[in-house]
């Protein structure tokens, strides 16, 4: 099937789809904006949030000079995104305003609606294929950059030990985590598509392969075991659509490796085998979590306590008999945004979710599935999307900013791609 101009097309199967591409595709074009290039750096420094911040920010007031064609055309054909998307800010502002701490609460709403200007401004800048295939780019190449940082922490400092996890670039070892496992999607995304083999050969194809091992020996390291089941599950699908006879062999590597850790590494073994028993002080932390949660959403479950209420409200609701009298959030991302926004808000999350993951679904197959053109881009985001939700069930991963930002883009890039699909000779020019 025939997607986008031939001058695109050539463009892109010249080598940017089978793994790290050339220096000429991680940067924008001669003919880029500078709203573009902003919009696409501060992806690439959410390590230096206030970077990232001021990049935003400039994106966001370059925005009315975008002068494209089609852009009031294709922001009304991405409607099926922004109508949850605005349905979730409206969510957001009248859960703050009805919050039991008014001033506590528009204080989190006006942090948190700048940051959401990462989906919208997507649909503003980022228009065709190629600029897709840019920000996925950027952001694998700062995922194995932060990976070898937190492997270099790990061997050189006193950083590793379950009291002093490594951080990476970032305040906390849950953010670099989780966006470790971002850029673990972007390069299983790569690898499980077929689309990529005509174009790529196999120097490229291992450096995926050292890629995939860079970021997932940091992720190891992290001892974060939300992300170590998100990215199992993630891998067991990615080898399942590529050749579903090498999952008996990833299966007998994980046997492997589980040995090795409870010899070599009693530490990482502990924390493998510590997943799902009770007897571990903060699994039944996090259960005490949800009942607590439970308790501020059957007392106000519409708008929820107000944002930034948890922290503030926890020892009120606290279970009995739970080892902790004070929490910062509440481990769960749909328990937490319940208890702080209600299930209003938690109904336009799942939304939002999935209108970009049943894009993304439908696309992929639409163009012809594994072996289709743009097949590595659609599997990235439905993996990314799944690992993410996947995670968000033990750790509040959604109120990391440096993680949702990505994670905004990977919502947004079905519609992008879609637009350039649509309107391929409008949206190939800046």
């Amino acid at each position: 099937m025939q997607t986008g101009s031939a001058t695109v097309g050539e463009r892109e199967r010249s080598g940017s789809k089978g793994g790290l591409p050339p220096l000429r595709v991680w940067l924008l074009a001669r003919d880029a904006s500078f709203g573009a290039w902003c919009f696409c750096l501060h992806l690439a420094t959410v390590f230096g949030i206030a970077l990232s911040n001021g990049l935003l920010g400039l994106s966001l007031l370059s925005s009315p000079w975008a002068k494209r064609a089609g852009l009031v055309d294709i922001l009304s054909r991405s409607r099926g995104l922004l109508i949850p998307l605005l349905f979730y800010a409206v969510a957001f502002g009248l859960s703050a305003v009805l919050s039991r701490n008014r001033a506590i609460s528009l204080d989190e709403l006006g942090s948190a609606v700048f940051s959401l200007m990462t989906l919208p401004l997507a649909l503003v800048w980022i228009r065709s294929e190629r600029h897709v295939r840019w920000v996925f780019n950027w952001m694998t190449v700062l995922v194995i950059g932060i990976s070898v940082m937190g492997i270099l922490q790990f061997v050189l400092t006193d950083l590793g030990p379950m009291h002093n996890r490594i951080p990476g670039p970032f305040s906390h070892y849950m953010t670099f985590s989780g966006v470790l496992l971002v850029g673990n999607c972007l390069l299983l995304g790569r690898l499980a598509s077929s689309s990529r083999d005509a174009g790529s050969g196999r120097k490229t194809t291992w450096w995926l392969w050292g890629g995939l091992f860079v970021v997932n020996l940091a992720l190891l390291l992290t001892l974060t075991r939300h992300t170590w089941i998100a990215t199992v599950a993630v891998a067991v699908v990615a080898i399942v659509l590529r050749d579903r006879r090498w999952l008996p062999v990833f299966l007998g590597l994980l046997v492997v490796l589980g040995i090795a850790l409870r010899v070599l590494a009693p530490t990482f073994w502990e924390r493998v085998t510590s997943i799902a028993s009770l007897d571990v002080e903060s699994n039944y932390d996090r259960i005490c979590m949800i009942w607590s949660g439970a308790e501020m959403v059957r007392e106000r479950p519409l708008f929820g306590q107000g944002p930034g209420m948890v922290a503030e409200l926890y020892p009120i609701y606290r279970h009995p008999t739970a080892p902790r009298l004070r929490v910062q959030h509440l481990h769960n991302t749909l328990v937490q945004m319940a208890a702080e926004r209600g299930l209003v808000e938690v109904a336009a999350y799942l939304w939002l979710m999935a209108a970009s993951f049943v894009l993304a679904w439908r696309e992929l197959r639409f163009e012809g599935g594994r072996a289709g053109p743009r097949a590595d881009l659609y599997l990235a985001v439905l993996f990314a999307l799944a690992a993410f939700n996947l995670a968000g069930l033990l750790e509040a991963n959604w109120r990391d900013t440096e993680v949702q930002r990505l994670v905004l883009f990977m919502i947004a890039a079905p519609w992008c791609l879609r637009a350039a699909r649509e309107e391929p000779s409008a949206l190939d020019v800046d």
